[in-house]
């Protein structure tokens, strides 16, 4: 994960250059940006280490990790993108919130749509919040036929630098 620590550039997105980046993000994820009006203005922000941050009203709602855009929890939560869900269980959830890599035997159910090397988010099995955004190990069938070892790769959780940078903007 990229360190939030100062930007070294940051600017507001062009139309162009947010019609650009938005499709960009939705064709990495296979899902739609959505519930923006037309007078959404997206910014930029170039980190310390080249890694790109998209921010919405001062708050990061996508970030770069492994040269692909993320979601973040806060997008997630605004409804700004969906993506395939993994349920973990109640005794999971201290583990994911802390920024455990996901094991299968904490999983309860798997949405259709994954794949391998797909981003999805981890949510747990009472509230349905979500608690991370991961990298799937493999697909929806793979997961549900798997019984044990890592099956997601955490990204970003809540708690972590991303999740407290748009928290401080609340």
């Amino acid at each position: 994960m990229p360190k939030f620590e100062r930007f070294k550039k940051r600017h507001v997105l062009s139309k162009r250059e947010q019609r650009a980046a938005l499709e960009q993000i939705e064709k990495t994820l296979g899902s739609s940006v959505m519930g923006l009006g037309s007078d959404t203005q997206f910014e930029e922000g170039i980190l310390d280490d080249g890694s790109r941050v998209l921010l919405l009203n001062g708050a990061i709602v996508f970030f770069e990790s492994e040269g692909r855009m993320l979601p973040t929890l806060r997008a997630l939560l605004d409804g700004i993108i969906t993506i395939p869900r993994v349920v973990v269980d109640m005794g999971a959830v201290r583990y994911v919130a802390n920024g455990a890599d996901i094991m299968r035997p904490g999983i309860v159910s798997v949405e259709d749509g994954i794949a391998e090397g797909s981003i999805v988010v981890v949510v747990d099995e009472k509230h349905g919040k979500p608690l991370a955004v991961g990298v799937s190990t493999m697909s929806s069938d793979g997961l549900r036929a798997a019984s044990g070892g890592k099956v997601i790769v955490s990204k970003h959780h809540i708690g972590d630098e991303v999740w407290n940078f748009g928290k401080t903007l609340d």
